[in-house]
């Protein structure tokens, strides 16, 4: 809010200094600010913004700063009171997010200094934005570009008029947020709540369940199938299990994995491990020879979770129910996509990176319109370490060979190819360290089987550096079978491109299983690989683009070329991807063939109730032709109801070959249920299903399991515990009160309130390495209280619940009066004086008097509090208080007597520079 202005001027501390004293010669400098890379706030520039969306009031108190034309607005806030789906993580700098019906991605990196909206890339300046511990600011002109907002700044008004190009969140539920009270604000900054739980011995697993049973055409003329999945803490580890059915209820899939995480690397003593697995896992990849295999065994990682070169192609998987689809969204171009489920888990192999920053986004539909999204930014870089910094990757498996295997189903599990079908022990380790800033070396070791029931040992050494801004690598490569490889790489980027591209040549038969696609009939001779990624500019729509060109060449002249192209862009409320793939072969003796294939699909999320899915597959070469088209409509009926229809057309037959699925979908607190009918036209099947998933939570607290929506099983939970703190220690005491109606959005979920208890159990918060839940008090009965911060970081894993204790202490409020006595007996208010209440355990609430020398602290914690001045003021401008007096603050929002605080001003010493210009000595 714009301050007030006094028909007389103000007269601040600094002032009043210097009219005792004189002019300076040269007026004392301010202090510095902290050492950012984006500037401080200054309160003295605080503005209070109403906020409002095409005539929709979303605040009366937006906090701003800076240029009343151009402020720096709060992201987080922005986007809570536009419900719109962004995360604001000021401890990395970061905002990543999800913007539209057509679901594009949102990223800005202030390390980085660049944001990235729906393919546009905008350079971020250091005063374009500013962080606090719980907070990121933007400016209103960068918010505009990121967020697809026209915004009006009425200065002379102070409010901010929103004009949304297409709907948000917010709009679709106006008559919840026309009776939403105004947010208040407690004056205290806080750092974020971060809360971990310890890994345990032994704790109660979390489950999440599919069962499916029903009656279908053909013989046998019913079905059961089911799909668990569970994991908790046990030995000291995070646990996850796995089992599935065929559809006669036979157990046929099953997985078992024990697995630490440490962000900061503290485990495994000198080594700083940043994650270990045994169990179900998977052995690390090699530049040359090696790729990533599963198998039961063993495995270890140091390196950085969030951090890979460019050289290197990253695996994703991940859990995949049954019925589920999922794709591959990078940096907006859809990349891969998938329904087929291995031992219960999907992967994405071999994928390509840019330099820089990448946007992953893992999009999971449901067979009930269920929506999930996980979102991870991965820095690439040339994968440069600091000098004498070292990183690790082993892992030891018997390949082809869980933990249980209840039943063989004569598939291959994940990882495996042809090239090395079959058992045995797999051992890879890999050693990458700093030479200088400059240059990184690289060591592998291996020993891997073949499936003649040999084995061969594999070495590699490298060198990644830095040449003239380009990233560069070099490998070599050789087994004990005598074959030899060496690989040469370079990425960079040049304006709107960003590329990579490796040449590799092989001899005397080394096989390099990370060749994904190449024929294992012929001796591999050379493979080139091109990746370019840029976006185009079609007349101010920015369109992301992907290509990759690839070659195998083999002895005695075969080879075969691939070229594909991917685009995506938001047209209106619609997110459009297109692609084609081009692949010649000749494989001698027989002649070269050709293929052009090609897909355009379309997505969108219209009025947030309607999710519409379409895919169309067709032919260029060496036919033009439609292969399939797919079409699927969610329809959320209301909070609890929703239907789904699919159709599925094969077009390169008769059409008569379509098949179809009408489901209806009840959403309850004990889990989904799902009515299903399938009918197949080509070959006349049909199959009515009834399906239920839920999940099973233990509540700690009640010390039961509690029946439960899915997520339990496969993500971390939160026993959320607010409570008003009645003596301020912290702890939830019996005679203390319970605090309803927080409200937490965390997973995907807003808006869960807390009972009457005041616990919410709250699940879905995903496994990843890190989390964060909001919280709002908007709706509790009593807002006169002051609370933690109201975002919550945590690490959840699979099956752990975190107990989260909220405290709320009552609060109440005084208002202060700080005067200067002048010679002249008057008395004459003193602004910019900086004020704090302080007490005996060292809390501190901060303050600054007005313009007439009041001041108000609002949203004090109860107890007693001492007056005082800010201490490094107070020694700049020999500042000191007659009296320093105690405050009582009583809570529920009362205010203590109003106290009126006298200053002093001490002489200033004979060598200062204020007291020679004022004559003083």
């Amino acid at each position: 809010m714009r301050k007030p202005r006094s028909r007389w001027p103000a007269l601040t501390a600094t002032a009043v200094l210097i009219l005792m004293r004189g002019a300076p010669a040269e007026a004392a400098e301010p202090p510095a600010p902290p050492a950012t890379d984006a500037p401080a706030l200054d309160p003295a520039t605080l503005l209070l913004f109403a906020v409002s969306l095409d005539n929709l009031t979303l605040s009366e108190g937006l906090g701003a700063y800076g240029d009343p034309a151009d402020p720096l607005v709060p992201v987080g806030e922005l986007a809570r009171l536009l419900e719109a789906d962004i995360d604001v993580l000021p401890p990395e700098r970061r905002i990543v997010g999800r913007l539209g019906q057509a679901r594009s991605s949102l990223l800005v990196d202030l390390a980085a200094g660049v944001a990235r909206s729906g393919g546009r890339e905008t350079p971020i300046a250091a005063d374009d934005a500013a962080v606090t511990p719980t907070e990121i600011y933007l400016r209103v002109s960068q918010v505009r570009k990121l967020l697809g907002l026209e915004i009006e700044v009425a200065d002379d008004e102070l409010a901010l008029r929103l004009h949304a190009r297409e709907k948000f969140p917010v709009q679709a539920r106006l008559e919840r947020l026309a009776n939403r009270p105004d947010g208040s604000q407690t004056g205290v900054e806080q750092d974020s709540l971060r809360v971990s739980e310890p890994y345990a011995f032994l704790s109660p697993p979390g489950v999440d369940a599919i069962l499916d049973a029903g009656v279908k055409s053909g013989n046998p003329d019913r079905s059961f199938r089911y799909d668990l999945r569970f994991a908790g803490d046990l030995l000291w580890s995070n646990f996850q299990g796995y089992l599935g059915s065929d559809e006669e209820g036979r157990v046929t899939n099953a997985r078992f994995l024990l697995q630490r995480r440490s962000i900061e690397g503290a485990m495994l003593g000198p080594l700083h491990a940043r994650e270990v697995s045994l169990g179900d896992t998977y052995t690390p990849a090699l530049p040359l020879g090696p790729r990533s295999v599963a198998g039961r065994g063993l495995s270890f990682s140091t390196a950085p979770l969030e951090q890979t070169s460019v050289f290197n192609r990253i695996d994703l998987r991940g859990d995949l129910p049954p019925g589920f689809d999922v794709e591959l969204y990078i940096n907006d171009v859809l990349r891969s996509s998938t329904n087929q489920a291995i031992n219960g888990r999907f992967e994405f192999l071999d994928v390509p990176l840019s330099p820089g920053l990448n946007v992953l986004r893992v999009v999971t539909y449901g067979p009930r319109g269920e929506r999930q999204e996980e979102v991870q930014v991965v820095n690439v870089g040339a994968g440069l370490l600091r000098p004498g910094e070292a990183q690790v990757q082993f892992g030891v498996v018997e390949q082809e060979h869980p933990v249980f295997q209840p039943r063989r189903v004569g598939r291959a599990l994940l990882g495996d190819t042809a090239i090395f079908a079959g058992g045995g022990v797999r051992t890879v380790v890999s050693v990458n360290y700093g030479v200088s800033s400059l240059a990184t070396m690289s060591a592998g070791l291996a020993r891997t089987p073949r499936p003649d029931g040999d084995a061969v040992s594999i070495y590699t050494l490298g060198l990644r550096g830095s040449v003239m801004g380009l990233a560069t690598q070099f490998d070599l490569g050789t087994d004990d079978n005598g074959g030899q490889a060496i690989s040469l790489g370079a990425a960079g980027m040049w304006g709107p491109l960003s590329g990579v591209l490796r040449h590799a040549e092989y001899r005397d038969g080394f096989i390099d299983e990370n060749n994904l696609g190449f024929s294992s009939q012929f001796e591999m001779r050379r493979r080139t690989e091109v990746t370019v990624d840029s976006s185009l500019n079609l007349r101010g729509r920015i369109v992301p683009v992907s290509m990759r060109a690839l070659r195998n060449e083999y002895a005695g002249g075969s080879y075969d070329f691939l070229a594909a192209t991917r685009a995506s862009s938001s047209v209106g409320q619609v997110l459009l991807s297109a692609g084609l793939e081009y692949q010649r072969q000749r494989y001698r003796p027989t002649p070269a063939t050709e293929v052009l294939r090609g897909y355009v699909t379309a997505t969108t999320f219209r009025g947030y109730r309607w999710q519409i899915r379409t895919a169309l597959d067709y032919d260029v070469l060496p036919d033009f032709k439609a292969r399939f088209l797919a079409v699927t409509v969610d329809r959320k009926l209301s909070d609890a109801w929703s239907v789904r229809f699919g159709l599925g057309q094969p077009l390169d037959h008769d059409l008569d070959r379509w098949n179809v699925v009408l489901s209806s979908i009840l959403a309850t607190r004990y889990g989904d249920v799902a009515l299903t009918g399938e009918y197949d036209r080509a070959d006349d099947d049909w199959r009515l299903a009834a399906q239920w998933n839920f999940g099973l939570g233990y509540d700690p607290a009640r010390r039961r399991y509690d029946l439960m929506r899915t997520g339990p099983g496969t993500g971390g939970s939160v026993l959320f515990n607010a409570f008003i703190d009645e003596n301020g220690d912290g702890v939830r005491q019996a005679n203390e009160a319970p605090a309803p109606n927080v409200a937490l959005d965390a997973g995907g979920q807003r808006g869960v309130l807390t009972g009457p208890d005041g616990r919410v159990f709250l699940t879905g918060l995903g496994g990843g390495p890190s989390g964060s839940m909001d919280v709002s008090l908007d709706r509790i009965d009593n807002p006169s209280v002051a609370a933690p911060p109201s975002k919550v970081r945590l690490r959840p894993r699979p099956g752990g619940v975190t107990r989260v204790d909220y405290p709320l202490r009552p609060t109440g409020g005084v208002a202060v009066k700080v005067e200067l006595l002048r010679d002249d007996g008057a008395r004459v208010g003193l602004a910019s004086v900086r004020l704090q209440l302080v007490k005996d355990d060292g809390q501190v609430v901060d303050a600054v008097s007005e313009f007439d020398g009041s001041t108000i602290f609002d949203a004090v914690p109860v107890g007693a509090w001492r007056l005082r001045l800010d201490p490094r003021q107070a020694e700049k401008l020999r500042m000191r208080l007659t009296a320093e007096p105690m405050v009582k603050i009583a809570g529920d929002g009362d205010f203590a007597p109003d106290v009126t605080l006298q200053v002093r001003f001490d002489p200033a010493p004979p060598d200062t520079t204020v007291a020679r210009a004022g004559g003083g000595g």
